[in-house]
């Protein structure tokens, strides 16, 4: 008897311990999920500022979901995004806007210049994709550069490790 009180009694303490670690759990992926800021329209009167914490928490989101892209700001003509690039991710051409990587994390060349090989408009949008460059220019990128892309450039990324970028872009036609 004795053994089986015992036994019952460690049975429903493992089971209070689980639903403390369950609940606690719970809470930090809630959390997690709840710090993740929302896109912010871009402010006409005031400056806007992100946190580092912040950026990370988005990083890891994306990660987590499989994303390669949160927008923070929106602007109408103008936005910032949060990017992870992926091996595969199609070239691009845009007819009207101006994009600027400023490279956070990891390592790619970017390909840009040269001809867009099957091109695709893309509906909505004033960019196009292709399946490949050709005879583009080649640039190694790590953290801390910056890669400016004007309308009409074709632009892509190839041998991609880790790759985190903020994408800024503006249209200017």
């Amino acid at each position: 008897m004795r053994k089986v009180a015992i036994t019952m009694i460690f049975a429903v303490a493992l089971l209070g311990l689980w639903g403390i670690v369950a609940h606690v759990q719970d809470a930090q992926a809630g959390a997690a999920a709840q710090a993740a800021p929302p896109v912010l329209n871009a402010p006409t009167d005031k400056a806007a500022y992100w946190a580092n914490g912040d950026i990370q928490g988005i990083w890891k989101d994306l990660e987590a979901k499989q994303v390669i892209n949160k927008r923070v700001m929106e602007g109408g003509a103008y936005s910032i995004n949060v990017r992870i690039v992926k091996e595969g991710d199609a070239p691009l051409v845009h007819a009207k806007s101006v994009d600027t990587w400023v490279v956070q994390a990891g390592t790619a060349t970017v390909v840009t210049g040269g001809k867009l090989n099957d091109i695709k408009q893309r509906p909505g949008v004033d960019d196009a994709s292709g399946s490949s460059i050709s005879g583009g220019t080649e640039q190694a990128l790590k953290a801390g550069d910056v890669i400016f892309i004007p309308p009409g450039v074709p632009h892509g990324f190839k041998d991609i490790k880790g790759f985190r970028a903020f994408l800024i872009r503006w249209d200017v036609k």
